[in-house]
């Protein structure tokens, strides 16, 4: 992907906002626990951000890091509150995903194929 394709969003969005200031963007870098395979790394994330004057974040959805904390500071950005490192510290709560198998056993039930009453369900969450 070059230059041009990964702005093309940009430039939809600083055009829908012509006549008008900007809302609050951001720029949120996923697979933060993945650095090694991510499409785009960090310092390409990084200088993006900068030059388009963009928040930056890295968060891991499969982890879960750094989601709450980002959801955190852009809430307290857009409500106009300095937050302070230690605010910010204790806020670095991962969220995380939980698969709970729950079998469904009533084969009258419509979603259920008696053929599958018994067999063990899987559910991925990404």
């Amino acid at each position: 992907m070059d230059r041009t394709e990964r702005q093309d969003w940009l430039f939809l969005v600083k055009r829908t906002f012509d006549q008008t200031p900007m809302p609050y963007t951001a720029l949120m870098g996923n697979k933060a626990d993945l650095s090694h395979i991510r499409a785009v790394k960090t310092e390409k994330h990084s200088q993006f951000a900068d030059e388009n004057d963009l928040y930056s974040y890295f968060v891991s959805a499969r982890t879960g890091d750094q989601v709450h904390s980002a959801f955190f500071r852009i809430a307290a950005d857009l409500a106009g509150v300095s937050l302070t490192r230690p605010e910010l510290e204790v806020e670095q709560k991962i969220t995380r995903a939980e698969v709970v198998n729950h079998p469904r056993n009533d084969p009258a039930h419509p979603e259920v194929n008696a053929e599958d009453v018994g067999k063990e369900k899987k559910c991925t969450v990404m």
